[in-house]
């Protein structure tokens, strides 16, 4: 006889509680529903609470004789149920960092165990399909490898896990908050709390590990990686800067070309939308959207970027060249759109280009209402103001290195028409932003048709004699080198311009085969990586032209130095004096020997404190030149010396000679044979 059992794939969690449990069976719901409850809360971040009220059944009031409790508390336990599985089984990801770090060594020690914990030999393709298995039941993105061994060894790796964990945990987290309904402009904005506290945390870690670190370059000067990164782009203020430059160098470049400039607004379609505004009111209560299919930030990216390349790709079948920056923002629900400043040759191609992309932005969802209201639009600039409008962006989206906002005031909103604050608690609007674009891996600022900006970085680390001696050159490419060098340096007063070093590059809008000067890179071939892979390394070590002349950057050698005590500014100044009399010093970088050394006979300045230049040495006694000496030659007075060769016999003497030709055929004569001589001699 066969027994035919019945299994439910979802068991009910009450019934199966039930039978170890001496309780009645409505408390037996009841303390189910309350453990559930307890155990959600505990887990989830605190902002999430208003929203997971709002999954609950509504409780029956106390004074309702008979209320049915079993009825509501079994209505708990489903809807919470039901919210694990919508999210993924959150409770699993919403961890802290430490958690995550230990998940990370877990991770790799399991793959090690499956690979390398028996005795059997396993081939490639099986080791490969352990770990591509293992990442997918984990949900984590698969190693990036050029090789199957270095995909292996990134899965044996704890650092590569803790990355990927770290990726999971903040976007899972972040997106079941944006399908709560947590992330609006009544409740921050643009990124939930917990997204922000990551982020913070995640800049404290790499800001002590900057700080914690030492190097120690060629002249024995002792930094930290904090000090360092100070200077370069990753700082705010600096980031900043160039691009307000960039920014206004394609203003000043549009104006003297009479190019026509457009500003344009691109947004998504309502299906990426979590949370709509309320209406037009500031004290309207933002709302769910029921057009919502689930989707995320990163998927409403990757919707933008194909839609602009497939308008990208028509435009430049069509003709149309366009440059300018790109500027990706966050919806107040975390949705994002473009900002985007672009200018066109002429009026003709901006019109098409605005037919162009709102062709294609209105090809998905077009008809639904609002989409050809909102999701384009377009301003035509004027002369002179057109910079302005990314400026703001820029400024509002980086802030300050030092936390503050950057000169602009408090980071606002303009929904429906109504300016909303999204400073709000611990958290400032630019913290906001940044922590999205962290989460969600969105580069903010794109620039589209415009020259190198390292080769612009470049140029300002080259020498000036390197720049003098291209000068003395001159070859092709040269010029363009010259005049890009003095663009991307201040000169006195005069600011260092981006329109200039766009010039010297030939222009906007150019392949990049076609761009006067390019970096200069030099690859090291056969170098191996920490995972085992052969690569070639490549290193930008200065500037290129379109004949191959190389303007090497000023660059030094750098070596890790854990156990060096830090220095002052006077210990750095000291040690940065060159050991020879041909190094990258600041002297010689300013020219000073050139000048010191075309003073002809002056003496040499005794203030002069540097050791670079060596005074030259006194000059040498020099001989007096000899005296002209006087030779008679057949009666004639003459300075001419013979060679020592050459031996000439007194001629015979003649007899009365005529007239001074007679006397000349009889040298020629006598000379003769003494030319015969030497010819035979070879000499």
């Amino acid at each position: 006889m066969r027994v035919v059992v019945t299994r439910h794939t979802k068991p009910d969690p009450v019934f199966w509680m039930r039978k170890r449990s001496s309780l009645p069976h409505d408390q037996h719901v009841a303390k189910v529903a309350r453990g559930m409850d307890a155990r959600l809360r505990g887990g989830l971040p605190p902002q999430w609470a208003p929203a997971f009220d709002l999954i609950m059944p509504l409780k029956p009031t106390v004074r309702a004789i008979g209320g049915d409790w079993l009825s509501w508390n079994l209505a708990r336990v489903d809807a919470m149920r039901a919210f694990e599985h919508e999210h993924k089984d959150i409770l699993h990801w919403a961890v802290g960092d430490s958690e995550v770090c230990a998940r990370a060594r877990r991770c790799a020690s399991t793959i090690d165990d499956m690979l390398n914990g028996h005795s059997m030999p396993m081939s490639l393709q099986d080791r490969l399909d352990v770990v591509l298995d293992y990442c997918e039941r984990l949900g984590v993105d698969k190693p990036n490898a050029k090789t199957p061994e270095g995909l292996i060894a990134r899965g044996l790796n704890e650092q590569w896990w803790r990355r990927a964990l770290r990726r999971k945990v903040a976007r899972t987290v972040e997106h079941a908050a944006i399908k709560l309904a947590v992330v609006h402009h009544k409740n921050g904005g643009y990124a939930s709390d917990e997204a922000c506290r990551r982020r913070v945390d995640q800049n404290k870690r790499n800001a002590e590990l900057l700080a914690r670190v030492k190097m120690r370059n060629e002249a024995g000067q002792v930094y930290s990686l904090a000090e360092l990164a100070a200077l370069s782009p990753s700082n705010r203020d600096i980031r900043r800067g160039e691009l307000m430059t960039r920014i206004r160098g394609c203003e000043e470049f549009a104006d003297a070309n009479g190019h026509h400039g457009l500003f344009l607004t691109l947004t998504c379609p309502s299906r990426f939308h979590a949370v709509l505004s309320g209406g037009k009111s500031r004290w309207a209560k933002p709302t769910r959207n029921g057009k919502y299919e689930g989707e995320s930030p990163r998927d409403a990216q990757q919707w933008l970027c194909g839609m602009w390349a497939k308008a990208r790709a028509k435009m430049a079948r069509k003709g149309v060249a366009a440059y300018g920056f790109r500027v990706a923002e966050p919806h107040h629900d975390g949705c994002p759109h473009w900002h985007a400043l672009l200018w066109f040759h002429t009026p003709e191609d901006a019109q098409l280009a605005k037919d162009i992309i709102s062709g294609y932005w209105l090809s998905d969802a077009g008809d639904e209402p609002g989409a050809v209201r909102n999701r384009c639009k377009f301003i035509a600039m004027t002369r002179g103001g057109a910079a302005g409008y990314v400026a703001k962006y820029v400024a509002k989206n980086i802030g300050a290195e030092d936390g503050g906002d950057a000169g602009v005031g408090q980071h606002t909103d303009t929904i429906d028409g109504f300016e909303h604050v999204m400073d709000t608690r611990e958290f400032k609007g630019w913290q906001r932003v940044d922590a999205w674009a962290s989460t969600w891996g969105i580069r903010q600022f794109q620039a589209i048709g415009q020259p190198s900006v390292t080769v612009w970085r470049e140029m300002r680390r080259i020498t000036k004699d390197q720049i003098e001696h291209a000068q003395l050159r001159l070859d092709f490419g040269d010029s363009a080198a010259i005049k890009a060098w003095w663009a991307c340096h201040k000169q006195g007063a005069i600011q260092a311009s981006w329109e200039g070093y766009v010039r010297a590059q030939g222009g906007m809008c150019r392949k990049r085969r076609d761009w006067m000067l390019r970096a200069a890179v030099r690859v090291t071939e056969g170098s191996t990586n920490c995972y085992g892979e052969t690569i070639d390394r490549k290193a930008v070590v200065g500037v290129e032209t379109r004949v191959g002349h190389w303007l090497v950057s000023r660059r030094q050698a750098w070596l890790s130095c854990a156990g060096e005590a830090a220095q002052d500014k006077g210990q750095r100044e000291a040690l940065g004096r060159p050991w020879t009399r041909f190094n990258n010093c600041t002297v010689r970088l300013t020219g000073e020997p050139q000048k010191l050394l075309m003073r002809g006979g002056e003496a040499w300045p005794e203030a002069f404190d540097t050791l670079e230049i060596e005074a030259p040495e006194p000059p040498k006694p020099t001989t007096p030149a000899p005296a002209e000496q006087i030779h008679d030659i057949e009666g004639e007075r003459t300075t001419f010396r013979m060679p020592r060769c050459v031996q000439i016999t007194p001629a015979a003497p003649v007899a009365s000679t005529a007239n001074s030709l007679d006397a000349l055929l009889a040298r020629m004569k006598a000379f003769a044979p003494h030319m015969s001589e030497l010819g035979a001699g070879g000499q």
